[in-house]
């Protein structure tokens, strides 16, 4: 892992550096070069449904590969993954190997038996508590070790920061939201699907339309909400209630 050589005090200048940042690509990567340090090499955040929920978590932003996607919403692991109950329920994080030790978060062995075959046997879960419950989290996964509790500590700070910074980016100001765009039902369609991590060409065949309709269905709710990324427009069709993952 090489966390010997690490100084979390570098979470500082991670957090100085996400101000500079104006895109929700650039977080990403930032990011993602940092929990790399860490021995992480894929990571997601989003936010969590109700306790009590069978609903998936709302991972609006993820660098997962699109057959752990496929995985993950296929067999509906969301509703039983300890991850997200441990999240919805905790305030510092833990760790994969932690979590199988927690009898009360036992939830399915399935999700951490996937992770560790994509090769991802570790990682860390990381609750975000915010404003009138709000809750949600960031999961990084990877082949490192046992982190040392400041080296958590340091991945606890940015992840904080990160999920700000992304919220920011990706969702407009309450002001912004009075007017809110009419989707119609194939592009609300497509929008589920492309939270699934469903291409354009896998949706026209899930739907049976042609590609080029599926993805002209994209492009004309993002102009409905006035953004230019499909990041953009999975997250506030989650945070606006026009889909549940």
């Amino acid at each position: 892992m090489g966390s010997d050589v690490l100084d979390p005090r570098g979470a500082f200048d991670f957090i100085d550096k996400l101000t500079g940042l104006a895109t929700a690509d650039a977080v990403i990567e930032a990011f993602r070069f940092e929990a790399g340090r860490f021995g992480y090499s894929t990571f997601a955040l989003g936010e969590l449904p109700h306790v009590g929920s069978d609903v998936m978590p709302a991972f609006f932003v993820s660098t997962w590969p699109s057959h752990w996607v496929e995985i993950y919403v296929g067999e509906n692991l969301g509703p039983d993954d300890p991850t997200v109950e441990f999240c919805r329920t905790h305030q510092l994080p833990e760790t994969f190997s932690g979590l199988r030790r927690r009898a009360a978060f036992g939830g399915s062995r399935r999700v951490f038996d996937v992770a560790a075959a994509h090769g991802w046997p570790e990682g860390l879960a990381i609750p975000i508590h915010g404003p009138n419950g709000y809750r949600g989290m960031v999961t990084v996964a990877g082949e490192t070790e046992e982190l040392r509790p400041r080296d958590r500590a340091a991945l606890h700070l940015m992840a904080l920061y990160l999920h700000e910074r992304l919220k920011q980016l990706l969702t407009p100001d309450q002001g912004e939201a009075a007017d809110l765009p009419r989707l119609s039902p194939g592009e609300i369609e497509c929008i589920h699907w492309l939270i699934a991590g469903k291409s354009d060409w896998e949706m026209s065949e899930v739907l049976g339309i042609s590609e080029s309709t599926a993805h002209w269905r994209i492009e004309k709710a993002k102009a409905k909400f006035g953004v230019k990324t499909r990041a953009q427009l999975t997250a506030l069709a989650v945070h606006y209630g026009y889909v549940t993952p």
